[in-house]
């Protein structure tokens, strides 16, 4: 009887140390886990820092983000695929007695996904160019080749007509399957970080509570 006692007891002091065991090697790998989360995120906002200072209206937008995707002409996944020369306007107003020669930095990106499935006019290729005055480059995000990001966009008139233009500060650098805000003054789900898919679920679930309201 002692012996069997004695074993008992071993099993269930054997069992609590599994358990034990079990719990300590979960709590360590979620802890891995999210220290790895942590430092990709870490290194994702290295990569595309946030734009805190900005002579340009968008930065300064009072619409928070829901509203901001509410009223969007265009929200689309782009990446950037070069570069192009700049070009020149002659913009020139007589009652006030301005003229001058404007230029303007451009680049051909890739229309990956059309998100709120308006039109959005590409070439073949189903590229299209972006467009914006050179001298508030340093207020707009980087759009180095490469680049993939979710903006919103609209079409542009003019001479500038066929090209699009960046629509407010609703732009969101993408990769990794996570997406980050470009401005600091935005509020939406990407303010620090968050997944791509669930970026363009908030984007979809917003247009969608727009057009049944």
């Amino acid at each position: 009887i002692e012996e069997g006692k004695k074993m008992l007891k071993t099993k269930k002091v054997l069992g609590v140390s599994t358990i034990c065991l079990s719990i300590l090697l979960f709590v360590g790998t979620v802890c891995f886990f999210a220290c790895k989360n942590e430092n990709n995120n870490t290194k994702l906002r290295n990569k595309y820092p946030l734009i805190k200072e900005s002579n340009y209206s968008i930065d300064d937008a009072a619409l928070d983000f829901e509203e901001r995707i509410a009223i969007a002409p265009n929200i689309a996944k782009i990446d950037v695929i070069e570069q192009l020369p700049n070009y020149t306007v002659h913009v020139e107003d007589k009652e006030v007695g301005l003229s001058a020669e404007i230029e303007f930095c451009q680049y051909r990106v890739k229309l990956v996904s059309n998100i709120t499935e308006n039109n959005i006019t590409t070439d073949n290729d189903g590229t299209f160019v972006i467009t914006f005055a050179k001298q508030l480059e340093n207020s707009y995000p980087n759009l180095a080749d490469d680049t993939n990001a979710i903006c919103s966009i609209e079409a542009a008139a003019g001479a500038h007509t066929g090209k699009y233009l960046l629509f407010d500060k609703s732009f969101y650098y993408t990769d990794s399957n996570m997406a980050l805000a470009a401005y600091a003054g935005d509020n939406g789900p990407a303010k620090k970080i968050c997944t791509e898919k669930e970026l363009i679920n908030k984007i979809k679930s917003i247009r969608n509570k727009k057009i049944t309201s």
